[in-house]
């Protein structure tokens, strides 16, 4: 047994519950949990890796899997047995799926044979990270400047 969890960009058209709807209607053998970022399936190995391609080819770059260690409803990480709160690593995978835009811009980028411009993803990617930080005045006043 295998499980999979499917995170999906921000900029992506799909949405959790679309991909849910859409892994329901497989005629496969799996278990399907629609998250808030996309979904868990857990099902054969080979036939979570199949679905996982095939959901990955329905919008190129924009839907991303990654192997789960414990299975769907696990007792030690389902909310529903711990009374509540995050799971452990739900604040990390926040933080990877703010950063999967980028990432799928930059697939994007390289298919098209364009070379990437790192300084330009990384000042997009700090200002993701640091959107709660305040603004600086002078930087304020700069922006105000150019309107």
């Amino acid at each position: 047994m295998k499980t999979k969890v499917i995170v999906l960009s921000e900029d992506a058209k799909t949405s959790p519950s679309r991909l849910f709807r859409f892994l329901n209607s497989l005629d496969y053998d799996i278990k399907v949990k629609e998250t808030c970022f996309g979904a868990y399936i857990e099902g054969e190995d080979e036939v979570v890796d199949k679905i996982a391609n095939m959901v990955r080819n329905l919008e190129k770059n924009k839907i991303f899997c990654k192997d789960r260690g414990f299975p769907i409803w696990d007792k030690r990480r389902c909310r529903a047995f711990r009374k509540g709160g995050p799971r452990e690593g739900f604040h990390q995978l926040e933080a990877e799926q703010k950063a999967l835009e980028l990432i799928s811009k930059g697939l994007e980028e390289v298919e098209k044979g364009e070379e990437l411009n790192i300084e330009e993803i990384d000042s997009k990617y700090n200002s993701i990270l640091e959107k709660d930080k305040k603004l600086d005045i002078n930087k304020f006043k700069e922006i105000a400047d150019r309107l």
